[in-house]
């Protein structure tokens, strides 16, 4: 933390603490209404992975889970700091006391934001890897991408630890300056590998889709489905923005700060949504489609890609169907035994095979 020389806390007005200027309630409305969808698209995804598939729930789910669970941490945390720590005042208006505590609950902050945020970046990794053949371009810059992910959040969950000796002094306004590093280079060091990594998760499977072999209105929508990701972006780089002006461009941080814990929820809770995004889509699918059976399974070659009656049941949620169109992309031609390959009918919700001399199966 920067401590105002004292030219600049002489300029400052004499201190209100009875009725001290406030931000209003607009954090309060915003994260709420994100911490409920974000709960809710958890919710919904695991519905449809138990309910509508009857499938079990794989590493992914597990991941996003306990990456909304330390969304809430985050969003918690936000919501007690403009309540009750004045994130919302002027500095000059706050107690020793209250600082102190503001100091405690934003470490607190940067600690499961740094989890939040690197467990729903590797549930969508590994969503992408459960899904991709081995050898595949797409299944090595995925391990990559996991890799980077979470050696760079290791990185600065460890130093926001080492940065104090004792970590008391992280907070404890009246110790020794010199028993910290200085706040700000790392803080926006990790700002800016966010944007990178959310940029990674987002960009990644675009190429393969674009390359797959649909119609090319069904596959501009699942780039649009996909590109929903971009909001995560968004929101990151508002956030790098206020990260640099909270830790080098003001001595009124509880102020300005504001701007900087909202941006933080915000794009916690927009990364788990956007993740559970594709979930939702074939959620609807569902819906719509629940009372229609279509099965041009018998109609198929005995010597064309042959099914069991029981893989006739299997559909391929949107989700899955991005991540199967990317890595067919990638191996398609690279093995010269495969009989059919495997696209999504999109607004079917439902897989197309098509087998070596153009018969063509349904199965919902």
């Amino acid at each position: 933390m920067r401590f105002p020389p004292p030219e600049v806390i002489a300029s400052w007005p004499t201190p209100n603490y009875t009725d001290p200027a406030t931000r209003g309630p607009a954090l309060i409305i915003i994260e709420s209404i994100f911490l409920a969808v974000s709960v809710a698209c958890v919710g919904l995804r695991l519905y449809v992975r138990m309910g509508t598939m009857s499938a079990k729930v794989e590493l992914d789910d597990w991941l996003m889970v306990a990456a909304e669970t330390f969304a809430i941490g985050v969003t918690t945390c936000v919501l007690l700091a403009y309540d009750r720590y004045g994130w919302d005042m002027h500095v000059w208006d706050l107690s020793i006391d209250t600082m102190v505590a503001g100091r405690q609950i934003s470490f607190a902050v940067q600690a499961l934001f740094i989890l939040a945020t690197c467990l729903a970046k590797i549930s969508i990794l590994v969503s992408y890897l459960r899904l991709s053949p081995k050898n595949s371009r797409f299944r090595r810059m995925t391990f990559v991408g996991i890799w980077w992910v979470a050696l760079s959040s290791v990185t600065f969950f460890i130093f926001l630890f080492a940065q104090c000796s004792p970590l008391s002094s992280y907070w404890d306004l009246l110790r020794n300056a010199h028993d910290c590093t200085a706040e700000g280079p790392p803080l926006i060091a990790h700002a800016a590998t966010t944007i990178c990594s959310d940029f990674l998760v987002w960009v990644l499977p675009l190429p393969s889709l674009y390359r797959a072999k649909l119609p090319l209105s069904q596959r501009l929508a699942l780039i649009v489905l996909f590109s929903v990701g971009l909001l995560v972006v968004f929101a990151a780089c508002i956030r790098t923005y206020w990260v640099h002006y909270v830790v080098d461009g003001t001595y009124d941080i509880t102020w300005e700060g504001f701007n900087l814990w909202l941006w933080t929820a915000v794009e916690v809770q927009l990364g788990v949504i956007c993740g559970c995004v594709p979930w939702l889509k074939a959620l609807v699918k569902f819906w719509r489609s629940r009372n229609t059976v279509v099965d041009l399974t018998d109609t198929w070659s005995p010597t064309v890609g042959q099914r069991t009656r029981s893989d006739r049941g299997r559909s391929m949620t949107c989700g899955e169907a991005a991540g199967s169109i990317a890595a067919r992309t990638d191996s398609v031609g690279k093995d010269g035994n495969e009989s059919s390959e495997e696209f999504p009918d999109l607004e079917s919700g439902s897989n197309t095979v098509v087998g070596d001399h153009g018969e063509v199966g349904l199965a919902v």
